[in-house]
């Protein structure tokens, strides 16, 4: 389906037409986008409330000719939907609108949804997910057709075998884990390409493969329901706003992520650099953007080891300074030992991170970025198993015999940092580390 293509050709035109006066008195002006919104809601109220085929029908019509025409009407009702959520991406549907058409499909009434409505809501969440789950009314609303959805998965009749086919289970499961990863889907890597670029390409993918990437190297990642970069939705269009130039980059979480994304599927350091700066984010927007990989880091465990890669990769291209890290780190290392109560994996990606800022800049760390853990009130015990951890992981990653050691201590700032979390002098610092088993 083309529904994007659609949806931005709608967005194009919505000002390009004159709006005419209504066809009776007390009635509202006619608009290209009302029509257009009236049509739509026309077509989703006329949705057909079974899609199995009537008696007449499997009379008159031959049985592969009917199986292709429920499906060319079935394709047609996800369509609309997926377009539905395009027009609401391009901010030409309120977000009460999406709470109304999903109540309507899968809201609690006397009789259960039939199995196509559930099909629509999940087709219609995955078109929008990132973009709703962004906001704090979206969010919850989100949180409120997820709850709704995990119940229809279990629902079972009085017999006790489930209502609804494993097919439609499988689908309600799969935009649940989709959202729980942050809506981010693999995809197969499809495009045209002249001979000359499928050899290079084929090249590239077998390099990757060779090291360690296996059958992922063939795949993208792609955020689901992300609004498209041209809308800003903080400016809209038409109401006193200008609209952004065409191609201009909008700084948001979402295309932090994206560009983030592009670098973990294929570990390309110059694309990164050229992607943030494409942006041109102020000094509190970049400061911003380490905020958005931190707590992806510390909250998502499939994704702190990339979020480590990416900011130590970012720091040595000096596209973000060590007091940009230090300023965004600081409230999160200030609370990291209350947050394991309720993240209790969240140590392992400040490990991940210190282990990679070790070995990437050596003598050259900054250790000003671990202030907040020497600080009062900060557990002593706490932060050295903190600090050990790092530097456990740095040995693992290929650290020589006493290199990481070498590291710390011969770092003047850092001995005297971690000597303290240790409560112990510098020069006792190497022996201690090395009977920790560095």
């Amino acid at each position: 389906h083309y529904c994007e293509t659609y949806a931005d050709m709608v967005f194009a035109l919505r000002t390009r037409y004159p709006e005419f006066p209504p066809e009776h008195e007390g009635e509202k002006a006619q608009t290209f986008t009302r029509v257009l919104l009236n049509t739509c809601q026309e077509e989703f109220e006329s949705l057909p409330t079974s899609f199995e085929p009537t008696e007449e029908e499997k009379a008159k019509i031959p049985a592969d000719d009917l199986r292709i025409e429920m499906k060319k009407r079935k394709d047609k009702m996800l369509a609309n939907m997926k377009f539905i959520g395009n027009l609401f991406l391009r901010q030409l549907l309120a977000v009460k609108v999406i709470g109304q058409v999903v109540h309507d499909l899968i809201g609690i009434k006397e009789k259960q949804p039939e199995e196509h409505m559930i099909e629509c809501v999940c087709e219609l969440l995955q078109a929008i997910g990132h973009t709703l789950d962004a906001t704090a009314h979206g969010k919850v609303l989100m949180s409120q057709f997820s709850a709704r959805l995990l119940t229809l998965k279990h629902a079972q009749e009085r017999d006790g075998k489930a209502t609804f086919s494993k097919r439609i289970q499988f689908q309600i499961q799969d935009l649940l884990d989709l959202r729980h990863n942050g809506w981010a889907k693999k995809l197969f890597k499809e495009q045209a390409k002249t001979k000359d670029e499928v050899r290079k390409d084929a090249l590239a993918e077998a390099r990757k493969q060779a090291k360690g990437a296996g059958t992922d190297a063939m795949f993208i990642t792609q955020i689901a329901g992300v609004r498209p970069s041209y809308i800003d939705a903080s400016k809209v269009p038409g109401q006193g706003q200008k609209q952004r130039r065409a191609g201009e980059v909008v700084w948001d979480q979402a295309y932090v992520k994206r560009i983030c994304q592009y670098y973990a599927d294929d570990r390309n350091g110059e694309e990164l650099d050229e992607n943030w700066k494409r942006a041109t984010p102020t000094s509190a927007q970049t400061k911003q953007g380490i905020e958005w990989l931190l707590d992806l880091g510390f909250n998502d465990r499939s994704k702190e080891d990339i979020m480590a890669e990416t900011i130590t990769e970012l720091l040595s291209r000096r596209v973000v300074s060590w007091q940009h890290l230090e300023d965004a780190l600081t409230p999160m290392l200030e609370g990291l030992e209350d947050m394991r109560i309720d993240v209790p994996h969240c140590d392992s990606f400040f490990h991940a991170l210190l282990s990679r800022l070790l070995l990437k800049f050596q003598k050259e760390f900054n250790a000003s970025i671990l202030k907040p853990l020497t600080g009062e009130g900060q557990s002593s015990d706490f932060t050295w198993r903190l600090l050990l951890g790092g530097f456990k992981k740095a040995k693992e990653r290929g650290g020589r015999k006493d290199s990481v050691v070498a590291m710390v201590v011969e770092n003047n700032e850092f001995a005297q940092a971690v000597a303290k979390v240790r409560k112990c002098s510098t020069t006792e610092l190497r022996s201690l580390l090395q009977k920790e088993g560095l």
